[in-house]
C-alpha cells in the first residue's frame, strides 16, 4: 500500500469531540478512534473564545429571564464558533468530513438545574443543526436530557467513559475531573462505579481572580500560594447544604458564583488573597472528603481537567488526601491520555455510544431510573 493510502487508511472511523465548560474560555477539540479500550488520539485543537461572546454567555448564565431572541441568537452564534473550531481542527490535521463518524458536542451549558421544583432541566446551547451543515459531519448533541427525563441529575456523564479507558481489574482507581466544576469518578476492581460532582473546581478561582487582579485565571496557583487559609471562612464555606447532600447529585454555577463567595466575606474583612488561598482550599478538601467516603479503599487517584495545571491546588489536595493514606494524585497522562482532553475525548466515545444504539448513562451514578441512550443526531 502507497503511503497516502496507508495513511488515509489509519484516518477512518473517526469521531470527533467537542467540550466547552462552566470556565467559560475556550472550545477543546479532539479527533480520536477508539480501539478496544483504548484511545488512538489523531489530533487535538483549542479553539479560544473572544471577550464578547463570553460575555455573552456570562450574562445568559446569569440571568433569570432572557428573550428569545437573545438566546436563540447565541445558540446560532456557538454553533457557528464550534463548526470553525472543528474546521480548524479538520485543517490541521488534514482530515475530511467523509473520514468523521461523527461529532460529538457537549454544547455550551447556560443552566444546570436537574433539582428544579417542578422538573429537573439542563441547558447548553450551540446550535447542531449550523454545526452539521458546516462542517458536512453528522452531529450528535444534547446528551444530557434523556437522563433528567428518566429522573437524574444528568450528571456526571464522564464515568462511563472512564470506566472504558480507566477502569482496571488489579486496583481500586478514582478519577478527579477538575474544570469548573469537579467531579469524581470511582472505578472499583469489580462492583458498581460511583461519580459525582464534588463542588467548585476552578469556577470560585477564577471568578475572584477576574475580580480582583484582573486575570482570567491564577496561573498555577502562583497568587493563592502567597495567601493564608483561614480556617473559619474555610469552614463557612464547607458548611453550605451541598456538602453535606448524598450522591447521586450534581451541581453548577448558578450555585457556586460570586454571590457564594460574598455571603459568606461579608462580616469580615478579609484578604483578598486570603480568600483566594481559601478557595482553593475549599476545592481540595471537598474533592478529599469526597473521596473519603467511598465505600473500599482507594490504591491510585488520577487526574484531569485544567485544574491538574493549578500546582498549588494540586499540592493541597494531596496534602489532604496524604491524611486518609491516600497517595498524591497522578496525571492521567501516567494511563495515556493527556488530561487536557479526557472530557473532550469522553463526548467523542458519547456520540459512538449513540449512533451504536448503546445505552451510556449509568443510573448508580445520575440516579436515572435506568439506563439510556443518549443524544439526539443531527445530519448535514
Amino acid at each position: 500500500m502507497k503511503t497516502s493510502e496507508a495513511n488515509m487508511a489509519n484516518k477512518k472511523n473517526i469521531y470527533i469531540g467537542l467540550m466547552t465548560g462552566t470556565s467559560i474560555d475556550a472550545i477543546d477539540a479532539v479527533a480520536v478512534r477508539f480501539l478496544n479500550n483504548s484511545i488512538d488520539l489523531i489530533g487535538t485543537k483549542t479553539y479560544t473564545f473572544q471577550t464578547e461572546i463570553v460575555k455573552r454567555i456570562r450574562s445568559l448564565c446569569q440571568l433569570e429571564s432572557v428573550s428569545l431572541t437573545q438566546y436563540s441568537e447565541l445558540d446560532n452564534d456557538l454553533g457557528k464558533l464550534f463548526a470553525e473550531a472543528v474546521r480548524e481542527l479538520m485543517d490541521l490535521h488534514d482530515l475530511q468530513p467523509s473520514q468523521i463518524c461523527a461529532i460529538g458536542c457537549h454544547g455550551q451549558t447556560v443552566k444546570h438545574h436537574p433539582n428544579h421544583d417542578k422538573m429537573g432541566f439542563s441547558i447548553q446551547l450551540g446550535n447542531p443543526n449550523i454545526l452539521a451543515v458546516e462542517t458536512e459531519c453528522r452531529v450528535v448533541s444534547d446528551f444530557r436530557r434523556a437522563d433528567i427525563a428518566l429522573g437524574g441529575q444528568g450528571a456526571p456523564l464522564a464515568p462511563a467513559f472512564h470506566k472504558f479507558c480507566f477502569g482496571s481489574e488489579e486496583e481500586n482507581r478514582v478519577i478527579v475531573n477538575i474544570g469548573g466544576i469537579a467531579n469524581i469518578t470511582f472505578l472499583p476492581k469489580s462492583g458498581h462505579i460511583q461519580g459525582f460532582d464534588t463542588g467548585p473546581g476552578n469556577t470560585l478561582l477564577d471568578l475572584w481572580c477576574r475580580k480582583h487582579i484582573h486575570k482570567p485565571f491564577d496561573n498555577e496557583g502562583s497568587w493563592a500560594a502567597t495567601g493564608d487559609i483561614d480556617i473559619n471562612l474555610l469552614q463557612s464555606f464547607k458548611s453550605e447544604k451541598y456538602f453535606k447532600t448524598k450522591p447521586p447529585k450534581s451541581t453548577g454555577t448558578e450555585e457556586f458564583n460570586l454571590s457564594f463567595i460574598e455571603k459568606h466575606c461579608s462580616d469580615s474583612n478579609f484578604q483578598t488573597v486570603d480568600i483566594q488561598a481559601t478557595l482553593t482550599e475549599l476545592t481540595a478538601q471537598t474533592i478529599a472528603d469526597s473521596i473519603s467516603t467511598l465505600p473500599e479503599p482507594v490504591d491510585k487517584v488520577y487526574i484531569c481537567g485544567g485544574g491538574c495545571h493549578n500546582t498549588f491546588l494540586v499540592s493541597r489536595l494531596a496534602k489532604s488526601l496524604k491524611q486518609n493514606n491516600i497517595d498524591a494524585p497522578l496525571s492521567t497522562e501516567y494511563l495515556k491520555i493527556d488530561p487536557k482532553w479526557v472530557e473532550a475525548s469522553a463526548f467523542a466515545w458519547l456520540a459512538k455510544q449513540r449512533l451504536e444504539l448503546k445505552a451510556a448513562s449509568l443510573p448508580e451514578v445520575t440516579g436515572a431510573k435506568r439506563s439510556a441512550i443518549l443524544g439526539a443526531v443531527y445530519s448535514p
